[in-house]
């Protein structure tokens, strides 16, 4: 395949979250890293054993441009991490929590925890992006040898908390649960990068991959897995 026609059968669109650098919104809906304001009545913050998860981000998708696929039925995410280690291959609610919500009418405030964390608290704004290229490891097909050998001067992976696009890969392609054999069978939604800026890290400046499931009767399940250096 040659360039064009590769570039445009890989071309996804995305939305990068910026973090900072701007004043903080006064809605408690609006998107924040570092910070959960909202959950649904009857929701406690969540615990990893007997410690408070720390709060990572949520994300308003009815603030977004557009709404990347797999996200057209969300209005609302919010992300929790364990205070201690980071997720491994754990469903949702162990060592890490990823909420949605269909409509932002069902969320109320969430009763806020001392949590000891240290990752810092800024507002989130989003960034169009409208053409980023999979890495070549998520690369499925065949490309004139011109374009194979000059990949990575031809086609851009945007990093960032990003939603949409393709992952940013690190190690390799994503696999999902040990032998790439998570019952979900997830296909990637969204990622979270590291940032010093806010204060988090994957390992070695790494990034956190969230999928959503594909299977009967697991189309709203979330799965975790992260790579770093």
């Amino acid at each position: 395949m040659n360039l064009e026609a590769a570039k445009l059968a890989l071309r996804r669109r995305a939305i990068v979250l910026e973090i900072g650098g701007f004043r903080p919104p006064d809605n408690a809906d609006a998107s924040w890293f570092g910070r959960v304001n909202l959950a649904r009545e009857g929701e406690v913050w969540p615990k990893s054993g007997d410690s408070p998860m720390q709060s990572l981000c949520q994300i308003n998708l009815t603030e977004m441009p557009f709404r990347p696929p797999r996200l057209d039925d969300i209005e609302f995410i919010t992300l929790f991490v364990g205070p201690d280690e980071l997720p491994d291959n754990t469903p949702s609610g162990t060592n890490w929590c990823l909420r949605t919500y269909s409509s932002l009418d069902e969320l109320v405030p969430l009763q806020q925890k001392e949590t000891g964390s240290h990752i810092k608290q800024f507002p989130m704004r989003p960034r169009v992006v409208e053409e980023d290229y999979p890495n070549w490891e998520d690369v499925e097909i065949e490309l004139d040898k011109d374009v194979e050998d000059n990949y990575y001067d031809y086609f851009t992976n945007v990093d960032g908390l990003k939603l949409g696009g393709w992952p940013t890969l690190i190690q390799s392609e994503i696999y999902w649960a040990p032998w790439n054999k998570h019952p979900a069978q997830p296909e990637y939604v969204l990622q979270v990068d590291a940032t010093e800026k806010g204060n988090w890290m994957w390992g070695d400046n790494g990034v956190g991959y969230f999928g959503r499931g594909t299977t009967p009767d697991h189309e709203n399940e979330w799965a975790c897995e992260w790579q770093c250096y």
